[in-house]
């Protein structure tokens, strides 16, 4: 038995490689330059590039989502450690929201009134008018009468028997009423449609001018009337009719006396002649039932 064993060779040791330690290194870096240096050659010719995309579009979804999850832990540091900085910071926000919701009011309000005072300086530019613009406050529901509420009064200047203009956009500033009475902050006008308005006016006909009376005809189913005209005078439709300034001078039961010459009325639509006289139907330049701001004319020598 024990020269069967001693038959047998027994190894100790481990057969050594062909290729020594020391060689490893230099052969690994040889391999990855060549295929470095084969990975910028396919490059190049644009062989790699298709893999390369393809790899990016797999790889960008888990980016965007490892991104997302970064900011979510970051918002979870950052957020308020307890109940009351919440509460803290949702009233903070509330008053800036308010705060802000006043300050745009207050912009909207300011570019309304800049608007009107744009408009009652062209209209004072190229007429020889004092104005006092003025909101319409009230228009009351009292069908016999057109009248409406004015947010100035006495303490603005204002005066029994004024008149009171407005404009519609590309039109001219033309006359709406009269005040008919006076408070301390606000006024009642009485609308150039009403049947009890009379207005002493010129109607313009090829550089000439005849004399009338417009007083309104709401009531009676139409906007204005112009009577009183002589036969002789000239009348087309499309012929402008504006105030005389002599209502006051021809006794008309109102204190009209304030109404100045050269506001315009309105335009002749129709026209109609009944023994020496004649008339005319008007359509107003602006419909006093539309108007939402108004100028009184505060110069009556204007």
């Amino acid at each position: 038995m024990r020269d069967f064993f001693d038959d047998i060779p027994i190894r100790l040791r481990r057969e050594r490689s062909h290729t020594s330690a020391s060689g490893r290194p230099f052969v690994l870096a040889l391999v990855l330059c060549l295929v470095a240096g084969t990975l910028i050659i396919l490059d190049r010719q644009g062989v790699i590039t298709p893999i390369r995309l393809l790899v990016q579009q797999g790889v960008t979804p888990a980016a965007q989502a490892l991104t997302g999850l970064r900011d979510q832990a970051l918002d979870l540091v950052g957020a308020p450690r307890n109940a009351a900085s919440l509460r803290a910071q949702i009233s903070a926000l509330e008053q800036e929201n308010s705060q802000l919701k006043a300050d745009n009011l207050r912009l909207q309000q300011s570019q309304v009134e800049n608007a009107s005072l744009r408009q009652q300086l062209q209209i004072q530019r190229e007429q020889p008018w004092r104005l006092l613009g003025a909101d319409v406050t009230v228009r009351p529901a009292d069908a016999g009468r057109r009248v409406m509420t004015i947010a100035k009064g006495t303490t603005d200047g204002v005066q029994l028997g004024m008149a009171v203009i407005g404009q519609n956009p590309g039109g001219p500033a033309a006359l709406v009423g009269i005040i008919e009475s006076t408070g301390a902050h606000t006024a009642e006008v009485l609308l150039i449609t009403d049947f009890s308005s009379q207005v002493s006016a010129r109607i313009i006909h090829a550089g000439q001018a005849g004399l009338g009376l417009v007083q309104g005809q709401w009531q009676l189913g139409s906007r204005l009337r112009l009577g009183q005209i002589d036969r002789s005078t000239q009348i087309v439709h499309g012929d402008a009719v504006v105030s005389a300034g002599l209502t006051g001078s021809m006794r008309i039961p109102l204190d009209l006396a304030a109404v100045p010459a050269n506001i315009p009325i309105g335009s002749v639509e129709t026209v109609s002649a009944s023994g020496q006289e004649q008339s005319a139907e008007l359509r107003p330049f602006v419909d006093p039932d539309q108007v939402r701001y108004v100028w009184v004319i505060l110069n009556q020598d204007a």
